[in-house]
């Protein structure tokens, strides 16, 4: 379960600053750190979905959580940033490829029969 959390908390900011990095027209933010902590606020927020939602026959309700709520968290915390410049394309695009991890890291959690704690109790 922390290695599940490691793995968002890192692969969440790489995926936000390379999506900054590689697309200037659709996404620019003024600093790398806000890139970083919009990262780690969605690593965290989709990291408590999982914990609350995720068992067998969710993955696919917990994945559209994950989407809908990573698209909030990016699209509307990088408004927050005066210098930040976020199209919707931008915001989609980002989205998409977190979700994709999460959908992978999901799928591979309940592979190994983990389950949320709420389900456990």
């Amino acid at each position: 379960m922390i290695i599940n959390l490691i793995l968002k908390l890192v692969l969440s900011p790489i995926i936000i600053v390379l999506c900054d990095l590689f697309t200037p027209n659709l996404i620019n933010y003024g600093t790398v750190s806000q890139a970083l902590i919009i990262g780690l606020f969605v690593g965290i927020v989709n990291f408590a979905v999982e914990w609350l939602m995720l068992t067998s026959g969710t993955l696919w309700v917990t994945t559209i959580m994950d989407f809908i709520l990573t698209m909030c968290v990016v699209f509307f915390g990088s408004k927050l940033y005066v210098d930040a410049y976020m199209t919707t394309v931008g915001a989609l695009l980002i989205t998409g490829v977190i979700t994709i991890m999460e959908y992978l890291l999901h799928h591979w959690l309940l592979r190994h029969r983990w389950q949320t704690k709420l389900a456990a109790k």
